[in-house]
């Protein structure tokens, strides 16, 4: 399996988690502050390069009718550019909650986090939910 990048895009923070190279752990690696797209690219771009990423995987958020929410446009335009500019491979998972989902694992934890690493975690949260779906067939 390709060693994977997820992206937890937000208009101000994207939380970046990668997976081991048997893809089978989701860390949270860092947050990146988007100025712009261009610079945002770039940065990306790098992190890619130096982590050896092969596939990248963005998360799509939904509303609670199960119809993509109007950000997810957004999403995927920058994915576009993302894939044009690198050549690498780009993903879609169902993001929805995955927010949610880190910040319940830091009250479980017991210790105060940052909202920076909480977009880390929610970027591992939806690339441990992407994972179980490859492993599990369902994707």
């Amino acid at each position: 399996m390709p060693r994977i990048l997820a992206v937890d895009f937000g208009e101000r923070r994207i939380g970046l988690a990668t997976s081991d190279a048997s893809a089978a752990v989701a860390t949270p690696r860092r947050t990146l502050l988007r100025q712009n797209d261009e610079s945002l690219l770039d940065a990306l771009e790098r992190f890619g390069r130096d982590e050896e990423i092969e596939l990248v995987l963005f998360g799509v958020p939904r509303s609670p009718d199960g119809a993509e929410s109007p950000f997810a446009d957004r999403i995927r335009s920058f994915a576009a550019k993302f894939e044009r500019r690198t050549g690498l491979p780009v993903r879609f998972h169902e993001e929805t909650l995955t927010s949610d989902e880190a910040a319940r694992r830091r009250r479980v934890l017991s210790r105060p986090t940052a909202r920076e690493e909480l977009d880390a975690m929610a970027a591992a949260v939806l690339l441990e939910d992407y994972l179980l779906s490859v492993e599990s067939g369902s994707r």
